[in-house]
């Protein structure tokens, strides 16, 4: 059982992936930082070892393609980077992944990208100790951004 919700739990880190970056949460790198993927629709397919644990889509601004060169994180974790090299074409992570509780799992990251797509293998080391791998294979599908519905409440304040 608790292994089970230790795969669940690696599986919502990776699947949220480059939509939950934080810049807040990874290391400043200067502003010089280089472009590397592009703004717009993207899809996303995550797997942990061979099974397919999510699939969806994610408006990435300016800012989130920006950050896409400081590394992986997501809102759940802070995230530092020992080795964090994200040019010419290849992605090489290796760091921290420190939760809200304080409590350490060692993260590595390879992988490929292009301004349309990018392929990440990703190896994490739970609390308890638990060897995971799982991968994110995303593409571009539009240039253009869906436009985001209005909430409930908006629509019945106007």
């Amino acid at each position: 059982m608790r292994s089970t919700v230790l795969v669940a739990a690696a599986a919502v880190a990776l699947s949220v992936g480059i939509a939950g970056f934080s810049l807040a949460q990874t290391a400043a790198r200067p502003s010089s930082v280089q472009a590397t993927i592009l703004p717009g629709q993207w899809e996303y397919d995550y797997k942990i070892g061979m099974i397919p644990v999510s699939s969806e889509t994610k408006c990435l601004k300016p800012a989130d393609a920006e950050q896409f060169s400081r590394g992986i994180c997501t809102k759940r974790y802070r995230c530092e980077y020992t080795t964090n090299v994200v040019k010419d074409g290849k992605i090489q992570l290796k760091g921290t992944w420190t939760d809200k509780k304080d409590r350490v799992s060692p993260v590595t990251a390879n992988g490929t990208y292009s301004p349309e797509a990018f392929k990440m293998d990703i190896h994490i080391k739970t609390i308890s100790g638990m060897n995971l791998a799982g991968s994110m294979d995303a593409k571009r599908v539009s240039a253009e951004c869906p436009p985001e519905e209005k909430k409930p409440e908006e629509t019945a304040a106007k």
